[in-house]
């Protein structure tokens, strides 16, 4: 990866979702900066221990956590194992369904909202006191939470309640130091995105839109994130940045 890293030396990173796909490029790069890492999954303990083998490689200590974000108690522990101290918080877990929006059972909706939106908010609660010296919080979001994207069931609605949350507690964290913002990622191809069923319809013409001509890669979300937790970003908060490739400029 060749990013320039900030200096996290000493710094303690929580990332949800930080062993599989997005997470798991966001996980190195924060590992590659110097921070010591909590990483959250829910499943795959094969996935877990190669990514903290691959952070290790990099000089970090590294943690994993299997942690199921549906149940608040399992959100509430992942950020109890980094101790007392948090310095940076990454919500990169994700879950949802590719289907028309009025083919979401309740169950579903109940759901993706709860590990989209609410697990942030129940993880930025926990972290946020622990952060007396002020702090960093990282939601993922995608173009899906503020325009049509097909057959993307409740995923859109959860990504535009989750950007809704991060304004609000940037709003209410400011005053203690703490920061908050999301990166709305565009098309990006990962094994998760892959499995939508127009995925090569929506890369066409996503790859088209762009004025760069390209697809986004995770490494392009994670220098996103890795620019609103350095000191670079001392003076943003409430926002999203988004990360596509202009895609949405044209479109």
């Amino acid at each position: 990866m060749s990013t320039p890293f900030p200096d996290l030396r000493g710094r303690v990173a929580v990332v949800s979702g930080g062993t599989r796909g997005l997470g798991r490029t966001i996980s190195l790069a924060l590992a590659a900066s110097g921070a010591r890492l909590v990483l959250g999954y829910r499943a795959d303990a094969a996935a877990a221990e190669e990514t903290a083998r691959a952070c290790q490689d990099l000089g970090a200590e590294v943690r994993t956590v299997a942690a199921n974000l549906v149940h608040p108690e399992e959100a509430r522990a992942l950020v109890a194992a980094a101790g007392d101290r948090v310095d940076v918080l990454v919500h990169s877990a994700a879950l949802g369904s590719f289907k028309p929006l009025l083919d979401v059972k309740p169950a579903q909706w109940d759901l993706t909202l709860g590990v989209n939106a609410r697990a942030f908010l129940l993880l930025a609660r926990e972290a946020s006191e622990r952060m007396p010296d002020g702090g960093r919080l990282v939601a993922l979001s995608s173009l899906g939470g503020s325009r049509f994207i097909p057959d993307y069931g409740a995923i859109g609605p959860s990504k535009a309640a989750l950007e809704s949350v991060v304004r609000t507690l940037a709003v209410e964290l400011g005053p203690r130091g703490i920061l908050v913002n999301a990166v709305s990622a565009g098309l990006v191809p990962t094994t998760s995105v892959g499995l939508h069923p127009r995925f090569e319809e929506l890369a066409a013409h996503a790859r088209t839109a762009s004025p760069l001509g390209r697809l986004g890669t995770p490494e392009d979300v994670a220098s996103a994130v890795l620019l609103l937790v350095s000191p670079l970003a001392g003076w943003i908060t409430g926002q999203t940045l988004v990360v596509d490739g202009g895609a949405s400029l044209t479109t």
